[in-house]
């Protein structure tokens, strides 16, 4: 009953009007939500202003962090790309890190259209709607870019070349390299799989990754040279 919906239960999802009957209309739709285009057309503006009202989302802040990165990846005319850029800006910075998840959780569900989905999406929205300022780099966000980087497949030199200034040292990287191994990046890619290597394996990483060594080797076997990097070397310094 749209003329019934848009009277009665539509406006419950405006923040100015109410912030507790927001706060538990937003909840009730994230419980379950999808992205209705004529839906999103009629709330709309509320929808944009619910990522400065984060915290107020209760379990679902996720789902909503979700939802605005598939309206930015998926873009038609209901939304302007300042528009989305601003609601993505406004996030705090668990929002932002749950936007990452997003994006890995999008490009890796993407199957064998990886690539296309990369070069046509994920890079495009990187460029348009993620900040870049670097006061909202975290460790959360590099852990998860990291991941972006290695899903990203035959297009990882270029997914590297985007995100190298996101990157950072992670504690516990071993499913990271694991990753990397298993996708035959190392082989395929040797000199961005050291450069990936060198940057999410830091002094203070707390464990070794299993699969370390055999990336070193499938890296030096496919590019002897870069054996005697320096990047190589003190990553064979830490193995030993």
């Amino acid at each position: 009953d749209r003329d019934w919906t848009s009277q009665h239960l539509l406006p419950l999802f405006n923040w100015r009007s109410s912030r507790q009957e927001a706060s538990a209309a937003w909840q009730g739709f994230l419980w379950s939500p999808r992205l209705y285009r004529p839906l999103m057309e009629a709330i709309k503006h509320a929808f944009l202003d619910t990522a400065t009202h984060y915290g107020k989302l209760g379990k679902y802040p996720e789902q909503y962090a979700a939802l605005l990165a598939s309206a930015a990846l998926d873009r038609s005319d209901t939304f302007t790309k300042a528009e989305l850029k601003k609601a993505t800006d406004s996030l705090p910075a668990n929002g932002l890190h749950d936007t990452a998840q997003a994006l890995v959780n999008a490009l890796e569900s993407a199957s064998d259209q990886r690539a296309n989905y990369w070069s046509n999406r994920v890079a495009p929205y990187l460029r348009e709607i993620w900040p870049h300022t670097c006061d909202r780099i975290s460790r959360e966000i590099s852990k998860n870019f990291s991941r972006l980087c290695v899903a990203a497949q035959d297009k990882f030199p270029e997914a590297l070349a985007q995100l190298q200034d996101w990157l950072q040292p992670v504690d516990y990287p071993n499913f990271l390299v694991h990753r990397l191994y298993k996708a035959g990046l190392c082989g395929e890619f040797p000199n961005e799989a050291l450069d990936f290597l060198s940057r999410v394996i830091g002094e203070q990483t707390q464990s070794l990754p299993g699969n370390l060594n055999a990336c070193l080797q499938t890296i030096s076997s496919a590019s002897s040279e870069l054996a005697a990097d320096q990047r190589f070397v003190r990553l064979s310094n830490y193995l030993r």
